[in-house]
């Protein structure tokens, strides 16, 4: 039975528990396409997208224990590039079905076709991992401060277990800062990090004011999970052809950290059973890197190995474990990825895999499985703010220190 919630308290507090630590799309043009949110501040969702609507009316949703919540919100505001102010209207719950077809991937008797899932990881592993101080990660950031002070300076590295509000806000907003000229805003770029929200940031920091330009660009695993940034502060004005260097300078320094070993990725080869553009299952033999990493509703990192030319990283959040005697199917729903490995992902499923299944009888519990929607053999109960439950793994925008106001 379809449910409604039209208090706005109520309304926020599912937005509070699910919209900030599950994949949320966005409805449009009759599709629902995965958006970034980048936090609830002020009562309104902060959003970042790229599509450019004709009303300013936006149905945003996510899948969650068998059930779709579909959000009802209205433009408040934003910069015009993509960053958009919702407020929210009301939150309707329908029963959640499969709204994409499932290519099966696993092979014919006999064939040795197959695709694999390598190098699992846990983001909390991950996170833990340089909260230790190891010597080999150590010397690789002595490396590059040292060579990073030759041509900068003004520079440092920060590299931490815990972010601070500098990488917190990045994150976030998915975007690095390029300040060309900290006192003159129309030198700003969209397509950088907003340069009001940098001004907040310098203003709480105990950078000397001398300093106009600035250059921080992320240091990721893999391109998801944060680890620390890249740093270059100037008197003058900074140019895109030093924002390159860095951004070059931040990919190798993340490169070399990872080939460390300090990240304890899982040596298990898992073949791939379905996948899809909304998620994949996989089998994995019950051992000990299986214990460690998966963890319902938790948020894992792994290598989809399409063919020798081409492999891409994902993310996903674990929706299924089930137990198939000898080994445990799991099923994952694809959590914002990054748009190198989605079009890696695109271009395999648009290939023609051997069998496309049309979503049957059964679709909803199929669903449920891979994770690409829940299916209906959750509980339910007659609130449905009781259904948002916990979610300790998820990378989660509205979690740790609060945003500024």
């Amino acid at each position: 039975m379809d449910k409604e919630i039209t208090d706005i308290d109520g309304v926020l507090k599912v937005i509070t528990a699910l919209f900030g630590k599950l994949p949320v799309s966005i409805q449009y043009e009759g599709k629902d396409i995965p958006v970034k949110i980048i936090a609830l501040k002020n009562k309104a969702l902060i959003i970042n997208t790229p599509l450019i609507f004709p009303n300013k009316d936006r149905n945003l949703s996510v899948v969650h224990n068998g059930s779709k919540f579909v959000a009802q919100f209205l433009l408040a505001g934003g910069d015009g590039h993509g960053i958009e102010i919702l407020t929210p209207k009301k939150i309707s719950i329908v029963a959640a079905t499969r709204e994409t077809t499932r290519v099966e991937v696993a092979p014919a008797s006999g064939s040795n076709a197959t695709l694999k899932a390598i190098n699992i990881i846990n983001v909390i592993d991950v996170s833990k991992a340089i909260g230790f101080d190891d010597k080999k990660v150590d010397a690789v950031l002595l490396t590059y401060r040292t060579k990073l002070m030759k041509a900068y300076p003004q520079s440092s590295i920060y590299f931490a277990g815990r972010m601070d509000n500098r990488l917190r806000l990045m994150h976030h907003y998915e975007k690095s800062i390029f300040i060309m000229d900290r006192k003159d805003k129309s030198s700003a770029s969209p397509q950088f990090f907003p340069f009001d929200e940098y001004l907040r940031i310098f203003e709480s920091s105990k950078i000397d004011d001398k300093y106009i330009s600035e250059i921080c660009i992320p240091i990721r695993y893999k391109g998801y999970v944060h680890l620390g940034y890249v740093q270059v502060l100037s008197e003058n004005i900074l140019t895109m052809e030093a924002f390159q260097q860095v951004e070059i300078f931040a990919s190798a320094v993340a490169r070399d950290v990872i080939s460390t070993g300090v990240f304890q990725e899982s040596r298990e080869v898992c073949q791939v059973m379905d996948l899809s553009s909304g998620g994949i299952s996989f089998l994995h033999s019950p051992s000990r890197s299986f214990s460690r990493s998966m963890t319902m509703n938790g948020t894992i990192l792994f290598d989809i190995v399409f063919n020798q030319e081409s492999r891409a990283t994902f993310r996903g959040i674990i929706k299924n474990i089930r137990n198939q005697e000898t080994n445990f199917r799991v099923g994952c729903q694809f959590y914002n990825l990054n748009p190198k490995d989605m079009e890696a992902l695109d271009a395999f499923l648009s290939i023609g895999k051997p069998t496309e299944l049309e979503p049957g009888p059964d679709a909803s519990e199929e669903g449920a499985e891979t994770g690409f929607s829940e299916g209906h053999d959750s509980e339910e109960t007659n609130n449905p703010e009781e259904n948002v439950g916990e979610f300790g793994n998820s990378e989660d925008p509205f979690a740790g220190e609060p945003l500024p106001e």
